[in-house]
Parts: structure tokens; sequence; C-alpha cells
């Protein structure tokens, strides 16, 4: 079942039954079971943002994910994104076709909902873990996907740069006068705070002639 909610602020959420486990990136599966597992989840979230008729070409997003296990534990959440998170994005920014080494060509299914899932266009995913789910009615668990349209917000000529290490991001913020700042943080932190108190900090800064 697909569940899309819409108010001012141009908000929507999936509800995602979980097409396959949730792999943590602790669980270290066999690449051909884990390309499985990441096409299971692309394709949930490409099918049900079609059923539940989300806008396309947006120019950029903020998706939050809400995990909810079937069994209640303690959890780091931001072990679930190679293959779980990233299959969500994936799922729901463009179509990607690449040539195999056999020759065939590859057809990775995407909604569009944004042009590309780099920082220009894609804020987070970011991981919250939920409350524990039945398992007779989501025998895998649920994911609940909230996605804010962030098209048209303006950045005042602040620029965001991202690049992803193997348990940290650092992320680059410039200010239209060319400052920058490098923070380093946990590989799915939010980077808002940062991202935000580096805004206030350099708000009088203009561009260079």
């Amino acid at each position: 079942m697909t569940v899309m909610t819409k108010t001012e602020t141009r908000t929507w959420t999936l509800r995602i039954p979980a097409p396959a486990k949730m792999l943590s990136a602790n669980d270290r599966p066999h690449h051909q079971a884990a390309s499985r597992i990441r096409k299971a989840w692309r394709e949930a979230t490409f099918t049900l943002a079609r059923q539940a008729k989300l806008p396309t070409g947006l120019e950029r997003v903020r998706i939050d994910v809400c995990l909810h296990h079937t069994v209640a534990r303690n959890r780091d959440d931001a072990n679930w994104h190679p293959y779980v998170l990233k299959p969500i994005a994936d799922g729901l920014g463009p179509t990607k076709t690449s040539r195999q080494r056999n020759g065939e060509i590859r057809v990775d299914v995407g909604y569009g909902l944004i042009p590309d899932d780099n920082p220009a266009h894609l804020d987070g995913p970011f991981p919250v873990l939920g409350e524990k789910v039945s398992r007779k009615e989501y025998p895998l668990g649920l994911a609940v996907v909230t996605i804010v349209d962030l098209t048209g917000q303006p950045t005042g000529g602040f620029e965001t740069e991202r690049r992803l290490m193997s348990a940290t991001t650092a992320w680059t913020f410039r200010c239209p006068a060319r400052h920058q700042i490098v923070v380093t943080v946990r590989r799915l932190e939010d980077s808002g705070p940062y991202r935000n108190l580096f805004m206030e900090q350099h708000a009088g800064c203009e561009a260079q002639p």
C-alpha cells in the first residue's frame, strides 16, 4: 500500500513495505545477493512513486527514511545506506543505462523525481530508526520515505560539495566571496546545522567581481 500526502510545504510520504531483507553494511553479502537486494529496493521505490504520481523534474529535494524493523534491538542507523537508502534514492532519481562487459545494455529504472542524486539536487538520504512493526503486516519491515521539495529555495550564492569516504563524509561549504570550510562528519550525519551556521557567519559576503 502506498500513501502520499502533500502539504503547503510540498512534502510527500511513501510507505514502502520492504521488498527484500533490510541488509546492514555489517552483513557483507555475496555481490550477487547484494545486487538482487539493491535492485528489489530500487524497483519497489520506482513502482510506488509512479503509483503515488509523485512529481518529476524537481530541482532539489531532501529525503529522510524511517526504517521500521520487525524486531526491536539496538542498531546503528548509519549502516543501512548501501543496501536500503541508496537504492531508494536511486529509485527516485533518473533511469540510468550502462554497458556490461558482455556488451549488453543494463537499464536501472528511476522515477525522475530529480535529475541526479548529487548534492546539487539531493539532500540526504538521512536515516532514522522507527518503532517495531508487526511481522504479520510487514514480513521484512517497512521504510517510510519523506520527501521535501527544496526547489527554488534561495541559496544566496552559497555552494555545497560532498566527498564520500569509507566511514565519513567531507562537506565543503563555500560563500559567494569564495571563503570556504570543510566539515567531516559520520557518513550519514545531517550536515544541515553546519551549513546553516556557515551561512549565518557569512551572510554579508558578496561575490567578487
